[in-house]
């Protein structure tokens, strides 16, 4: 781990166990919302974990690295909607900060969301 990754958000939080167990919270309650449900039904959550465990750990400037589809051809023709993208948002910073997530993650994570609604609104 290189000083960088030690002085991370991805460090403060707890590592690749916070990382983890926000992911997997995130991918109990999601899927079990019925508003949600119908954009989970096929998917491969086991999978979905993966790579929503890399893209978080790369967000908080952990070792991991998102390797999987750009964002926008991944969500292309699901039709998620505003209000759906930004439930999900909710749902992982409830988890993130039920698990301890200080102010500075929740703000990083805000960011990102907002920054990535364009790819996958639609």
């Amino acid at each position: 781990m290189d000083v960088s990754t030690q002085d991370s958000l991805y460090a403060r939080i707890g590592g690749r166990p916070a990382v983890t167990a926000a992911v997997d919270a995130l991918y109990r309650v999601v899927p079990a919302d019925d508003r949600l449900a119908g954009y989970f039904a096929a998917v491969d959550l086991a999978q979905l974990k993966e790579h929503m465990t890399a893209l978080l750990s790369q967000l908080l400037g952990g070792p991991e690295r998102y390797a999987g589809r750009d964002l926008r051809v991944a969500h292309l023709g699901l039709g998620i909607t505003a209000a759906h993208y930004d439930l999900v948002g909710a749902y992982l910073l409830g988890v993130l900060a039920g698990g301890g997530a200080g102010d500075e993650v929740l703000e990083a994570v805000r960011r990102t969301l907002a920054a990535a609604a364009p790819d996958i609104v639609g």
